[in-house]
């Protein structure tokens, strides 16, 4: 990559932005991929305002379909590259860096979520309501379009975020160079100071008293999958024997957490007693700040960066055994395993609210700083350039 001519990076997403999860980490390394003299365009939906870009390309969206809209992104990438790349003859950029299958005709793809595993999972949660129909359609779809996008995909590399994703991927294809790039996290933002410096004062904002035991659970959505209703279950059997168990909810729009509060009326009369949401917030930290442990009993991930960034500031981890948690718990040190059974569970959050049990340091935590992580991403993407 010289002066006179950069290599041309071409990112493709819905939405480039520190909002999210599975874009945060390549947004943060942007300015050292233009450290390294890459040009870099963008094609998406969304895209956060002064980031280095060169150039950012807004492709068509009609309506907001949750889920199968994303399929509609896909199609729109893959016309475009089609028209530009092949009737037009336009140059095609050296680097093609495509998050999930957005589109197959890459160099490089970086996966954060396995429909496989999601599969198994919802046959265990079973049908309950039009949404899970919907949402186990939703994921027919993308079983067929990952195994597929397998079989024709470009990619010369195909990096995913935990060691389960990557063991899923080798099990339905196993051509490819496949690595491991696990979600970072903001050093300056989650490290245990941060509760040294904001504990007492979250705490008495929240209105916990200093006795509390505070579990805290994040998500912007997607509780079922994400295990809230389980928690929820858990820390109300927890609390019949450990009453100063209460429990902090971050995240979610206010429609969303709408609906979860009336679902929670129906079956856990008396939740406003324990259980305490604060809703979208700039600054999960703080709140992280006020927990003495994380929940998340989830029965879907990949590598979830809530878990993360939860570590990073020193809390105890409390997870089930879904992807993405062998990257980062060290059942006993750094937090405990859970099953997929609410009084399981809440026998097991009895151990640390009672003292029996107490956090150590992780002895090997993976825990990747936004440095790091562009380092790596910024060398996987150069040996793109290099002949096989």
């Amino acid at each position: 990559m010289s002066a006179r001519h950069p290599a041309h990076l071409l990112i493709i997403d819905p939405t480039v932005s520190l909002s999210s999860p599975a874009m945060r980490g390549v947004v943060l390394s942007l300015p050292e991929l233009k450290a390294r003299g890459m040009e870099i365009e963008v094609w998406c939906w969304e895209c956060d305002p002064s980031l280095p870009l060169d150039k950012v390309v807004r492709l068509p969206r009609f309506g907001r379909l949750p889920v199968l809209g994303y399929y509609a992104f896909s199609f729109w990438a893959m016309l475009r590259a089609w028209w530009l790349f092949k009737i037009q003859k336009v140059a095609r950029p050296e680097i093609i860096y495509s998050v999930a299958w957005y589109l197959p005709a890459c160099d490089v793809a970086h996966l954060h979520f396995s429909p496989w595993d999601w599969k198994a999972r919802q046959r265990v949660l079973g049908l309950r309501s039009l949404r899970d129909l919907y949402e186990r359609l939703v994921n027919e779809i993308a079983l067929v379009w990952a195994n597929f996008a397998l079989r024709i995909t470009t990619a010369r590399a195909v990096l995913c975020v935990s060691e389960a994703v990557a063991a899923d991927i080798r099990a339905h294809q196993n051509k490819f160079a496949i690595k491991l790039l696990p979600n970072c996290y903001d050093p300056s933002r989650f490290n245990p100071t941060v509760r040294e410096l904001h504990r007492d004062a979250m705490r008495k904002a929240l209105k916990f008293a200093p006795e509390e035991k505070v579990f805290v659970f994040a998500s912007t959505g997607h509780y079922r999958r994400k295990g809230f209703l389980l928690a929820v279950q858990a820390l109300e059997q927890l609390r019949k024997s450990h009453p100063s168990a209460r429990f902090l909810v971050v995240g979610g729009r206010p429609q969303s957490l709408k609906r979860l509060q009336a679902q929670l009326d129906s079956l856990h009369p008396g939740w406003r007693e324990w259980i305490t949401f604060a809703g979208m917030v700039p600054d999960v930290e703080r709140y992280f700040a006020a927990a003495d442990g994380f929940l998340f009993p989830s029965y879907s991930e990949a590598f979830a960066l809530v878990e993360v960034e939860a570590a990073a500031c020193g809390l105890p981890l409390f997870l089930t055994g879904h992807h993405g948690s062998e990257m980062i718990l060290e059942d006993g040190h750094n937090g405990l395993l859970l099953e997929f059974d609410a009084d399981s569970i809440a026998a097991v959050l009895a151990k640390f609210v009672s003292g029996q049990w107490k956090p150590a340091p992780a002895r090997a935590a993976r825990l990747l700083d936004k440095a790091t992580y562009a380092q790596l991403l910024a060398g996987e993407l150069s040996s793109i350039l290099t002949p096989c």
